[in-house]
């Protein structure tokens, strides 16, 4: 078994992989060095491999707290969208290539001087610095574009914009919460003015057909449902448990929510109106992961699924105030209240957030896929067999090329040639023949109107 770390990093192979690239390189630099230096300091070339042997791994050692300065550097340099970083990136590598750079000629002068004088050379200070410093131009002429090369981001984008300007923008409407409010907000993709839909700073949601109720939950993580019309926020319900938008639903009005608790396996119903709770055990084992409730178009009835057995159930508001029961024995789809949210058969989990994954999507025989974590990434490919990629994208400057942006949500529009992305914070339009990227807003957690969005059962 190969050993592996808490970040998943095989140290064993990241040091071998390290010695491969690294001694090759070491002795072009100990050669071309000690070749130009035997110009300039007329030693003879194999002596002086001595000295370049030492004085690189000397600068190899001073190079640990320059990468950590540089990776700061980088972090205050480099923006959290992509344009700005890719905007910015060739100027951060030259900015940090000349820091090591002039550590270099320091380390490397210094230890020069300590050489010549313990061999008793006689080279005067400028003759010195002058062989140092053409020494190692003449390495870094080299090292320098195959470093940038090498340690480059992986990807296929030809134009980055901040904008749509430019973009045949497709009219979709695009549901998002804004990253400097946290409201929900909505965007048409061909006008790009932002309307409030809900004016409350909330972490996930699901929305009525005409926009006039949304349920969601707070950024204190409990349960609200907000009316468009009256402008009113009533708290539904208040908890420290986890639970995931398919977990709850409204009535058609907004006068009644259900939602499933995992923890004491039962259905509640709460009135809005009137603040009555309805608490109705369940006998058959409700699953957190496929749980789903749906209300129908009647006001007074709702659908409950994700159980083991993968049972229905078909649940009644009496007018006594209590919830009939009853088994959905119908294997067609019942009618359902069309409304929207980040619900599905994805659940992603956080620290101190959570919320529906929808990391992949298919139109047509294309298909796109986020990947989370270290190799995080966007992938979009034809789903033949062998797969044949049609894009990649991937925020992962360095030799290793570990993920710095992280790659979430993913969704084509009609017509297969554009799709939405969220990466790093921002909701991004990916027009994908022509591979180019264009920012739709600062925002996260969208859904568009679609089936692919839409409560089901």
């Amino acid at each position: 078994m190969n050993p592996m770390l808490a970040d998943a990093i095989d140290v064993p192979y990241v040091l071998g992989f390290g010695l491969i690239v690294l001694v090759p390189l070491m002795l072009f630099e100990i050669g071309i060095e000690a070749l130009v230096l035997n110009k300039i300091w007329h030693i003879h070339f194999w002596k002086l491999c001595r000295y370049t042997l030492i004085a690189n791994l000397l600068s190899l050692l001073a190079g640990i707290p320059v990468k950590i300065l540089n990776a700061w550097l980088y972090d205050f340099l480099l923006p959290d969208d992509l344009p700005g970083f890719f905007a910015r990136y060739p100027s951060a590598v030259a900015i940090g290539s000349l820091i090591y750079f002039v550590v270099t000629l320091g380390v490397e002068g210094a230890y020069a001087f300590r050489w010549l004088r313990r061999k008793e050379h006689a080279i005067t200070s400028g003759s010195v610095w002058k062989g140092v410093l053409l020494a190692n131009l003449a390495s870094y002429v080299v090292l320098a574009p195959l470093h940038y090369y090498l340690t480059r981001p992986i990807q296929q984008i030809r134009e980055f914009s901040t904008n749509l300007s430019s973009f045949s923008r497709p009219t979709d409407k695009v549901f998002f919460t804004d990253a400097v409010t946290g409201y929900l907000k909505a965007m048409q993709l061909n006008d790009l003015s932002a309307e409030t839909i809900v004016p409350i700073p909330i972490r996930d949601y699901l929305l009525s057909a005409d926009l006039k109720i949304c349920l969601f939950r707070g950024t204190n993580n409990n349960l609200y449902i907000y009316h468009r019309v009256t402008g009113l926020n009533n708290l539904v319900l208040q908890t420290s448990e986890r639970f995931l938008m398919n977990q709850a639903a409204f009535s058609p009005s907004g006068q009644y929510i259900a939602f499933t608790r995992e923890s004491t396996n039962a259905v509640e119903v709460v009135d809005t109106q009137t603040g009555q709770h309805i608490y109705q055990p369940l006998t058959k084992k409700i699953s957190f992961s496929s749980a789903s409730v749906a209300w129908s178009t009647n006001e007074k009835t709702f659908y409950v699924s994700g159980f083991d057995n993968h049972d229905r159930l078909l649940f009644t508001i009496l007018p006594s105030v209590r919830l009939q029961v009853e088994n959905l024995t119908d294997t067609n789809t019942p009618p359902i209240l069309t409304c929207y949210g980040r619900v599905g058969s994805g659940g992603g989990y956080g620290s101190d957030d959570w919320g529906g994954s929808f990391i992949e999507d298919s139109c047509g025989d294309l298909k796109a896929w986020t990947e989370p974590g270290l190799t995080s990434h966007l992938n979009i490919y034809h789903d033949a067999k062998p797969r044949s990629s049609v894009l990649y994208l991937s925020v992962n400057p360095g030799l290793l090329h570990i993920a710095r942006f992280d790659f979430e949500d993913v969704a084509f529009l009609q017509g297969c040639r554009d799709c939405l992305f969220e990466a790093n914070g921002y909701i991004y339009l990916l027009d994908i023949q022509d591979k180019r990227v264009g920012t739709v807003v600062h925002g996260d957690r969208f859904i568009l109107l679609t089936p692919r969005y839409q409560k089901q059962l």
